[in-house]
């Protein structure tokens, strides 16, 4: 009866310890995935959230106006599959054509859109459709200044016009004072703009910023 029961107990060590074993190095392989998956967590970039582009100070956004509230303070466009409203209140709007479904324009503003929400978004001008519009950078010397327009002097007898609709940094007085007839200061700046290109060929220029170079 002790001879059987020692055979017995040594058949079950013998299955038990290959199966502690095995046990033994899944928990270590699975605690080694757990490490790996936990480092690379860790090491990874974090994931981007903003479009390429967008952490530029001004944006553009082209698309086709869908409907316009009753006293102008807003309007939808629809861009692609999205719908978006935005808001017009103080916001400057130089188009050919008066805002109504089916016109076409390209939308400067400022801060973030989220797909139809656009309540980070500043609009800062409503112009003329424009497929390739980029925000462009200008350094010069001011030749002239009006109430509503100044030239900028680039050198190399470049001369460029624009127009002054609710442009930041003008109301710092960088544009100088008047130094000859031509109402020329001098002031060296950089100003920040976009161009429309008209149907009849003819273009202008609007500057969402100027700013004094030292």
């Amino acid at each position: 009866m002790k001879r059987t029961l020692m055979i017995a107990l040594a058949v079950c060590a013998a299955v038990l310890l290959p199966a502690c074993g095995r046990s033994a190095k899944q928990a270590q392989s699975a605690a080694g995935t757990v490490t790996q998956t936990e480092t690379s967590n860790e090491t990874a970039p974090a994931a981007s959230t903003q479009a390429p582009g967008s952490t530029a100070e001004f944006k553009i956004l082209t698309g086709k106006v869908t409907e316009v509230s009753d006293n102008m303070g807003s309007m939808t466009v629809e861009d692609g599959d999205t719908k978006a409203v935005f808001h017009l209140d103080n916001v400057v709007v130089e188009t050919s054509y008066a805002l109504e479904p089916d016109v076409k324009v390209s939308i400067i503003y400022k801060g973030e859109i989220s797909g139809s929400d656009t309540t980070n978004a500043k609009v800062i001008l409503v112009l003329d459709a424009q497929d390739k519009m980029e925000v462009k950078e200008l350094t010069g010397t001011v030749k002239d200044q009006a109430m509503s327009t100044f030239t900028i002097d680039a050198g190399s007898g470049k001369e460029i016009g624009f127009i002054k609709d609710n442009c930041e940094g003008l109301e710092t007085g960088v544009l100088g004072n008047a130094t000859d007839d031509s109402n020329g200061s001098g002031a060296l700046v950089k100003v920040t703009y976009v161009t429309v290109t008209y149907d009849a060929g003819s273009e202008s220029n609007f500057p969402l910023k100027v700013e004094a170079v030292k």
